[in-house]
């Protein structure tokens, strides 16, 4: 791919790359603000909120890929719940590494996890679509 001299390609796709980092640090932020807001076992420290949400999004980014492997080759039928998922096992290992977030209760869990995959689909027709075309100047 890029060896010696970037070529045409290897930019597109390290801006196609780029755009889908900033939205996913975007709808991120978004997803577990609207969480900490509603849920009142959802806590997020306010000095570490952005590291949170770097280490949130990475997590959910690697989850989601890994989820999308298993998933397409043994149970496509679950091919659906890849971003519910994927959201549950984001929060479950941010909450297991971060010291700024902590989730009490089993209601808060299955509530954050729908409001957090929810607020990130919303998030993500609404602020990440636009912000990936201006970006990359292109549609996803």
């Amino acid at each position: 791919m890029c060896r010696i001299r970037p070529k045409p390609l290897c930019i597109i796709a390290a801006m196609r790359l780029l755009a889908h980092l900033i939205v996913a640090l975007v709808t991120s932020a978004v997803a577990l603000a609207v969480a900490a807001l509603v849920l009142p076992g959802f806590d997020i420290s306010g000095l570490t909120f952005p590291v949170l949400v770097i280490e949130f999004a990475l997590i959910l980014v690697i989850a989601r890929a890994a989820l999308e492997t298993i998933i397409d080759k043994n149970a496509h039928i679950f091919s659906s719940f890849v971003g519910l998922i994927g959201a549950f096992v984001a929060l479950l290992v941010t909450n297991a590494v971060s010291d700024g977030l902590t989730i009490d209760g089993i209601d808060t869990w299955i509530f954050a996890t729908l409001i957090v995959w929810g607020g990130m689909i919303l998030a993500d027709l609404l602020i990440g679509r636009a912000l990936f075309r201006r970006i990359t100047g292109k549609e996803r």
